[in-house]
């Protein structure tokens, strides 16, 4: 089951997407939001070395009052969000069956602490990266750390107006026989159990053995069939976002593919286009 949801949030409108999405998962399973916001220490510039003790210090206020205000329109997102949506606030996850949502303030570095606090929830929400690659200091370029050290699945929310905030009730699972695909069905399963229909695709070279796929779900109570898809590389992600459109899937399922132990090729092709372009609700697990 899905009882806690970590949102990492920036005060930023995207942020106040995937929060609205999050509550949308929390409505599915009576499950707990956790809202953090890393207070990053603001790093003095190397140029400013050599200048004058009274301009660093300037600097240094400066740094800290926009860091101040950042945090302050966290707290009042947070608490709009909460207000709107009549979610109860608390200091940790309930065992009651209802929603709730906590506030957390942390100091540190984003990735260290996000890495941490990702531990003991079951699925991170993130909005889907800015830039046209992965990685970068901003809480919606975190993605790859998380994916590769929270040991949970990782739901990219793209931005509005491509989508808005709803129940999905068709997922389909993008299937190659890999343990970061059969990783990624295995940890939504939850969510698809509740679907009204389950679409596997896979490639023409993986067709053979999809209908063990579609059986292991269907034993799971998923009504599931399968898909067969073109293209080769990025090709494929966007193959998948086509086939998902033709369908009316709303809700994408994938292994963080990985060939080799270089960074270029675990976050290359697919995992790479889909962060980048995805247009629906997108679940990555390593």
């Amino acid at each position: 089951m899905i009882k806690v949801i970590l949102v990492p949030v920036d005060g930023t409108q995207r942020s106040g997407d995937v929060l609205d999405t999050a509550l949308v998962i929390a409505k599915r399973f009576a499950a707990h939001i956790k809202v953090v916001h890393v207070r990053e220490h603001t790093r003095e510039p190397f140029m400013f070395s050599g200048m004058p003790a009274s301009y660093r210090e300037e600097y240094a206020r400066m740094s800290s009052r926009a860091v101040d205000s950042v945090v302050d329109e966290v707290r009042k997102q947070f608490n709009a969000f909460c207000a709107a949506d009549k979610v109860k606030i608390t200091r940790k996850p309930s065992t009651a069956q209802e929603i709730t949502a906590s506030l957390h303030i942390l100091e540190g570095d984003a990735e260290a602490v996000l890495d941490k606090e990702s531990r003991l929830v079951d699925v991170v929400a993130m909005s889907r990266p800015t830039k046209h690659r992965i990685g970068g200091p901003g809480v919606g370029e975190l993605h790859e750390s998380l994916m590769l050290h929270s040991g949970r699945p990782v739901l990219i929310v793209p931005p509005a107006p491509e989508w808005k905030a709803h129940r999905a009730d068709h997922a389909a699972v993008g299937w190659n026989d890999s343990v970061e695909a059969s990783r990624a069905l295995c940890m939504t399963l939850p969510w698809l159990a509740q679907m009204k229909k389950v679409s596997v695709l896979v490639s023409k070279k993986r067709e053979a053995g999809v209908e063990d796929v579609v059986d292991y779900l269907k034993r799971h109570g998923c009504k599931a069939d399968y898909h067969v898809i073109g293209g080769s590389g990025i090709n494929v992600g966007k193959k998948m976002l086509d086939t998902c459109a033709d369908i009316g899937a709303e809700f994408l399922v994938v292994g963080g593919f990985s060939h080799t132990r270089t960074r270029q090729r675990l976050f290359g092709g697919v995992t790479s286009y889909l962060l980048s372009n995805t247009n629906i609700i997108t679940v990555m697990a390593h």
